[in-house]
């Protein structure tokens, strides 16, 4: 297989809100996921499930022409991955109306974040120091996207690693510290040491931020929409 940048995939669940659609969405999706957006007690909530699996289901498609019913699952450290096809990477994320799918040959993590105002305090609770530092130093006008920028980062590093919330937020830090908003240049540090990770941040969504992390080749620089 050519190695080639990662894709990041997005759609809009708004669709599957209506009952008639999100039951004929339940049908295409795994037993597991049928399972799990069952238990969930909202309608928003069981759209934001099913339209995962179902962005990655087209994702696939649009990609690498894989159609039918998906194999996913746990990996090393539990992160999910497609059993039939262990070359092919992916990452999923959703909030507010949105779901994101991250596809490629290398790993990869993404993370997409309703912007809404912030419990500062959080910050010092569960940041590196360094950063809840940088944080509470910002501008009033300017904490709030700081805030989420830094979660949904941080978050998508963990994905990307594959060990998820095993590893804690403060266990590492985005290096933040000379600029007035975090860029895809930061660097992410551990234990001292400069990850060689490529961070991408789309931001072309309104009061959302959407951040990916994965290695080597990079990310391709276009969000791609798809209509579930």
């Amino acid at each position: 297989m050519e190695v080639t940048k990662t894709r990041i995939f997005i759609a809009d669940v708004r669709i599957l809100n209506e009952p008639h659609r999100l039951a004929t969405a339940m049908e295409v999706v795994s037993q597991a996921r049928r399972e799990k957006a069952t238990r969930l007690k909202t309608p928003g909530a069981k759209a934001l499930s099913v339209g995962a699996e179902m962005l990655l289901q087209q994702a696939l498609k649009c990609v690498h022409g894989i159609s039918g019913a998906l194999r996913i699952a746990p990996g090393e450290d539990g992160k999910p991955m497609l059993s039939d096809y262990p070359d092919i990477h992916f990452n999923l994320s959703h909030s507010g109306h949105y779901v994101v799918c991250g596809l490629g040959f290398q790993p990869v993590g993404v993370d997409i974040q309703k912007m809404e105002r912030p419990n500062l305090k959080l910050a010092r609770r569960f940041f590196a120091s360094s950063e809840a530092d940088w944080l509470l130093a910002l501008p009033a006008a300017k904490q709030t996207r700081g805030f989420y920028d830094l979660w949904a980062l941080k978050e998508a590093y963990m994905k990307y690693t594959g060990k998820g919330f095993k590893l804690p937020l403060h266990a590492f830090q985005v290096d933040c510290q000379n600029e007035s908003a975090i860029n895809p240049g930061a660097l992410i540090v551990v234990d001292g040491n400069s990850m060689a990770v490529v961070i991408k941040n789309y931001p072309e969504l309104e009061n959302y931020v959407l951040w990916g992390v994965t290695d080597r080749i990079g990310f391709q620089e276009k969000l791609e929409w798809i209509s579930l």
